[in-house]
This record gives C-alpha cells, structure tokens and sequence, in this order.
C-alpha cells in the first residue's frame, strides 16, 4: 500500500517552489499538452463575468489565470492565489512581461493560505481551483473558506485528476507515471522525487462520490459534473444556491 503523503503547508510549499523553474515546462510534457484542453474546458464553462472578482486558488505559475484575464480583459478583476514562493515569482514575472507589452491591469497575483483567504465575505462571482485541491490538507476547511469568500449568486469550479474505472484506462496511466514520467523529469527537472507525488495524490483523493459529499457538506448547494479524457479529469461546476 502506498504510504499516506505528507500534504502540511511547509512540505507543499517547498516541493512546488522546488519545481517552478520547470514546471509549465513539465506539465506540457508530461501530459502531452491535455491539461490545456481541460483548463479551455473549464475557461468555456465560466464565460465572460463582466464587472465582477474573480478568484483562481493554488494558482501556481498563473496558467489558468491568464486565460480568465485574457478572456475577461479590462471588464473583471481576476486575483490568483498561491502559497509557493517560488510559483508566485513564476506567475508575477509572466504578468511583468505582459504588462510591458499590453498594460494588463486587471490581474494581480497574491500570496495566501487556502486556509485561510485574506477576503472578506461573499465577494466574488467566480472561484476555481484548477488541480489543486488534491494538494491540500484538509479539503473540507478549504471547501468551507471558499463558500465564504463566494458570492451568494456565485460559481465554483474544480478542475481535477482521478483514476478512471476503466481499467485498461487505469493500468496505462499508471504505468506511464509511475515508469516513464521519472525518466521524462530526469531530463527536464532537477527534483525527480516530486513527480512521484503526482500520481500518488491522484490515487490518494478522494472518489467524485465523496468531493460530493464534502461539498454537500460545505453547503454548496448544486453541482453538475464533466468527465474529460477517459475519464482521468472531471471537471466540477459548483452553484452556492
């Protein structure tokens, strides 16, 4: 049986600081390019939110909320939260970049616990969290603070990794990312240990059965739900009322 992963703060934080120089390199690689497909996937479901905040969690190197600002444009504000140092820079150095050529103003990237989201309440339209809620401790508080934060006529979307039921599906995913992406991340990562972590979070979180429960839980009251690639990523459409 796969040893239970460490997923505290401090343990998180530096594996994906550890990883930032090469992660979008990385993710292309190692998916094959699907994990933009999925994110569009995601962008498509929310549309345009004119006038309004939108918040993106675990927002890493800032991939998902550069396409809510290029979507949204000048119309919304869109804040993406990480706790990694190292991502942020990533993030914040890309929104330089662009700023220099189109002056983005309506993107700004700021460093916060999950936990505990430095937001007052009910003040955004839309919330996501793009495959990151495997990575937290404890999903029920983050799925509790997320409600908080979130409009009462709000939206939340979750992007995220499973293991599919087909099990010819299941067998091949394995086998690539327990025997092939090691191999891929030697060439390309200077920390290959962390992309054990990928494929065993993925077996470790929980089934689309109990993220359900949890956001009953959590007072979310609808939710329809989009099975993606085989199977292997389901996207969350999450109403608050």
């Amino acid at each position: 049986m796969t040893q239970k992963l460490d997923k505290s703060a401090k343990v998180i934080s530096k594996m994906f600081t550890s990883l930032a120089p090469r992660y979008d390199l990385m993710n292309d690689v190692m998916t094959g390019f699907t994990h933009r497909h999925t994110r569009k996937f995601a962008l498509e479901l929310i549309g345009i939110v004119k006038g309004g905040l939108v918040l993106d969690l675990a927002s890493g190197t800032g991939d998902f909320a550069f396409l809510l600002q290029n979507l949204m444009k000048s119309n919304t504000l869109i804040i993406g939260c990480d706790f990694s140092i190292g991502m942020l820079e990533m993030a914040r150095h890309r929104l330089k970049t662009i700023q220099d050529v189109s002056e983005v103003n309506n993107l700004a990237f700021a460093s916060s616990d999950i936990n505990h989201l430095p937001f007052s309440d009910e003040i955004f339209d839309v919330c996501s969290i793009i495959y990151g809620l495997r990575n937290v401790q404890d999903p029920l508080s983050v799925l509790q603070e997320i409600n908080r934060v979130t409009k009462p006529s709000g939206r939340f979307f979750i992007v995220e990794s499973i293991i599919p039921d087909n099990p010819f599906i299941r067998f091949s995913l394995s086998f690539y990312f327990k025997n092939v992406v090691p191999m891929i991340a030697s060439l390309f990562a200077s920390n290959v240990q962390a992309y054990d972590y990928y494929f065993n979070s993925v077996e470790q979180f929980g089934t689309p059965i109990e993220t359900l429960k949890l956001l009953k839980k959590t007072h979310w009251k609808r939710v329809t739900i989009y099975r993606l690639l085989f199977g292997s990523v389901i996207v969350y459409q999450i109403f608050k009322r």
